[in-house]
């Protein structure tokens, strides 16, 4: 390895490691650059000479700079989370994958690993559990606390804590995926956009406006919806969470239907981003947009799909 690529080595190392730090240190912010951490080392090493060798060590610079700065346990958060995150999208890249099987793989790999280490590190679910509980109840009472420095009183009474907690609980598998897919969706575009076309052999994303679902998702959404009604708790909860996994994957089609009609009508930049403006800030409109990519497979909204013979020969007949 030449002392160019040390060199970068090391940059990339820090980089990561100071967008993963930033998650504490900055508010709001901070959260995206956490989010950008697997970024700087995918771009140094995916499409380089030994690019997995290239990510692995850097994968453990950073982790050492994390451990360093800010604890042991921080550096293996790294490690488990955004560090295996990276080292997986980068294997993966080379290998020529697709951008939803290193999604679904990557975010996959980052919740369960994470998950794991949390078990060891608290002691047993039980512990996990408790702090898990404690930061939510923490969290509502900072809430409060800034809208009365704001001037809104607005008092929620403890048995109204208690269910918004432990709902929130039942969906933090839910959350925790979706939170770690777009992590790695991010980064993937971040990538694709630096330097995908120039270091990989194949397109990454290709037309994403003509993006849909494979059509055999549709039947583990149907599952887990009739799922949720099944009288066991642990049963219908781990149907609630792959629901709304799934469901979150056709409001992506969903908002593919959205990005064609906007191509195909040459719809303004500025009406563009008011209306996923509204997509996102709206739950009735999000939802119609979700109900709009399951129903994709079956009416074909942008004309995707070939004409079947059957349609064919029933014109015929008319």
């Amino acid at each position: 390895m030449t002392r160019k690529a040390v060199i970068g080595m090391v940059r990339a190392a820090a980089l990561a490691g100071a967008f993963f730090l930033a998650g504490g240190a900055i508010p709001m912010i901070g959260g995206i650059l956490m989010m950008l951490a697997p970024a700087p080392i995918i771009l140094y090493a995916v499409g380089r000479p030994s690019p997995n060798l290239r990510a692995t060590i850097a994968v453990l610079l950073a982790t050492a700079f994390v451990a360093l700065l800010a604890g042991s346990v921080a550096g293996l958060g790294y490690f488990v989370s955004f560090g295996l995150g990276t080292g997986i999208v980068c294997y993966m890249l080379e290998r020529g994958s697709s951008f939803e099987t290193i999604t679904a793989v990557g975010a996959g790999a980052m919740v369960a690993a994470s998950v794991v280490a949390a078990l060891v590190v608290m002691g047993g679910p039980d512990a996990l559990i408790k702090t898990v509980h404690d930061e939510l109840a923490q969290g509502m009472a900072r809430g409060q606390e800034f809208y009365k420095l704001l001037g809104t009183q607005s008092t929620i009474s403890a048995d109204t804590q208690a269910s918004v907690i432990s709902f929130t609980m039942r969906l933090l598998p839910a959350f925790a995926l979706l939170v770690a897919e777009s992590a790695v969706l991010l980064n993937l575009r971040v990538f694709w956009r630096w330097a995908g076309p120039q270091r990989l052999t194949y397109s990454l994303f290709g037309d994403l406006s003509r993006w849909s679902a494979k059509e055999w998702l549709v039947w583990l959404l149907l599952a887990s919806g009739f799922g949720l009604f099944i009288p066991v708790p642990a049963i219908s909860d781990i149907a609630l969470n792959g629901f709304i996994c799934i469901a979150a994957v056709y409001f992506c089609q969903g908002l593919a239907i959205v990005g064609f009609y906007f191509q195909s009508l040459s719809v303004p930049s500025i009406v563009r981003g008011i209306i996923y403006f509204v997509v996102f800030a709206q739950p009735f409109v999000a939802a119609l947009v979700c109900i709009a990519g399951v129903f994709d497979m079956w009416i074909d909204f942008r004309r995707l799909k070939p004409p079947s013979p059957e349609a064919n020969n029933l014109g015929d007949f008319f």
